[in-house]
């Protein structure tokens, strides 16, 4: 039987569920809500349209090849070139202009339309997308709950802040206060009476509009501050569904170079080897890795430095002389594979809210060396909160002392001295694995916002 249309638009109960996805180019953020995607589309039959800049495509192979429900929809932007490096902010403003073609786009497909829209929060504007489409829209956030409840209540403060003097959260739990420095790095940057930046900032109190949003975290680990975020946003629709990292969509395959690195970790004692990584972009100054390289020999612990693509970082004959137990990863690195290795007992990480929570995945303390963006409150929220890890450093322009930070680096592997923080943070790894386990609070909250989803599509509300 056909189903009944109104002006050639299938009714809105007959339609098929189909989202349409919109990524920021950014891989940090692009690859946490292709996960989120993935699970929705392979376990519930929902199609998705991912909306994807031309140079972004190549990172959509494994997905595609892994969701045969999704399809990519390739845009450009010509006159206004995307790099990873920009400030994320800005990086989102001209996407704005993907709204008209993307609304064309839809109301092209009378048979198909999208029914939802699910965006990364740093694109608000894609609410107003939604609102053109009559359809709900669903706000990803790739961070921690944390650092989306202190965003949005410096989003909503009087801006910009005052770089004299310190900040405090006073809505949030526990009234937390950081120094201006420590102060997510997208609301220092913001400049009053700037075009693109008081569009940035529309966009984010957008998000306070959207119908529901998904939070890539865990009850256990952030609870209060989901509570805050439901409180916030006047309704109980905030789902935490994490770690939502699946590297069956990634297509994460071992290079020769990689099987060589596993095959070293593999005689290596138990929790013995220290990784080291602070993201794939991050290029340290000079003196500081040379500090960092200093304090790894003097340390004699066993590590794995994973550079990214610049190894010019790397202070003069480190890998000779540190060849019987240390390894330097050039390019990309198997993190997740390499966090979960037995013989890996710590995790010297910048606090990005992927590395971050791999790590607690992984069941690895970190040691804490926060530099920009969010990372000081993922930090405080692991150290001071969970007990699950230790300062190291704080600072992308920090160089510490080698000697310090030498012994931070052999009491991280030392089972005595670090004794509590290892049981810590085996504690959350174990509730991380419980949360998305079959009826654990992640996979349940997946389970309630697709039931509600469901429902709302259906509203006479919507459309």
């Amino acid at each position: 039987m056909a189903a009944t249309t109104t002006n050639g638009v299938p009714s809105r109960r007959r339609r098929r569920p189909h989202v349409l996805v919109l990524p920021l180019p950014s891989r940090g953020h692009l690859l946490p809500l292709l996960d989120f995607a993935h699970r929705l589309s392979t376990r519930h039959g929902v199609a998705l349209t991912v909306a994807v800049t031309a140079s972004d495509l190549p990172l959509l192979s494994a997905f595609l090849a892994s969701t045969p429900l999704a399809a990519a929809l390739p845009f450009h932007l010509p006159d206004a070139p995307l790099h990873e490096n920009s400030n994320h902010a800005l990086l989102a403003v001209p996407l704005l202009r993907l709204r008209d073609p993307l609304l064309s786009w839809a109301r092209s497909r009378p048979d198909d339309p999208p029914t939802v829209v699910v965006s990364d929060f740093f694109l608000g504007w894609a609410q107003l997308l939604a609102d053109d489409l009559g359809v709900p829209r669903v706000v990803f956030y790739a961070s921690g709950a944390f650092a989306v409840a202190a965003l949005e209540q410096l989003w909503n403060s009087a801006l910009p802040l005052d770089p004299k003097s310190s900040v405090v959260l006073d809505t949030l739990p526990g009234s937390p206060a950081f120094p201006y420095e420590h102060v997510p790095s997208v609301v220092r940057s913001y400049v009053a009476g700037d075009p693109d930046w008081e569009v940035a900032l529309e966009g984010f109190r957008l998000n306070a509009r959207a119908w529901g949003a998904v939070v890539n975290s865990f009850d256990e680990m952030e609870r209060e501050f989901l509570e805050w975020l439901k409180r916030f946003f006047g309704h109980g629709r905030v789902w935490a569904v994490g770690p939502v990292a699946d590297s069956s969509c990634r297509g994460e395959e071992r290079l020769p170079e990689a099987e060589q690195l596993f095959s070293w970790l593999d005689t290596c004692p138990a929790r013995s080897v220290v990784y080291v990584c602070f993201g794939s972009m991050y290029k340290p100054p000079p003196t500081q890795a040379a500090a960092l390289g200093t304090a790894l020999e003097a340390s004699g612990v066993r590590f794995v430095w994973a550079v990214g693509a610049d190894a010019a970082v790397l202070p003069e004959g480190l890998e000779e002389r540190a060849a019987a137990r240390g390894r330097v990863v050039r390019g990309w690195a198997p993190q997740v594979e390499i966090l979960r290795h037995a013989a890996v007992g710590a995790f010297l990480t910048h606090c990005g809210w992927n590395s971050t929570l791999e790590g607690v995945a992984a069941g690895v303390p970190l040691l804490a060396w926060p530099m920009k963006a969010d990372q000081f409150i993922d930090a405080r929220l692991v150290v001071d909160l969970h007990g699950a890890g230790v300062r190291a450093a704080e600072g992308a322009g920090a160089v510490p002392d080698a000697g310090t930070l030498a012994r931070a680096l052999a009491d991280a592997v030392d089972g005595t001295k670090c004794a509590d923080v290892r049981a810590k943070a085996s504690a959350l790894a174990a509730a991380a694995a419980a949360a998305v386990e079959e009826g654990g609070s992640s996979r349940l909250a997946f389970e309630s916002m697709v039931k509600e989803l469901g429902t709302a599509c259906m509203s006479p509300s919507f459309g």
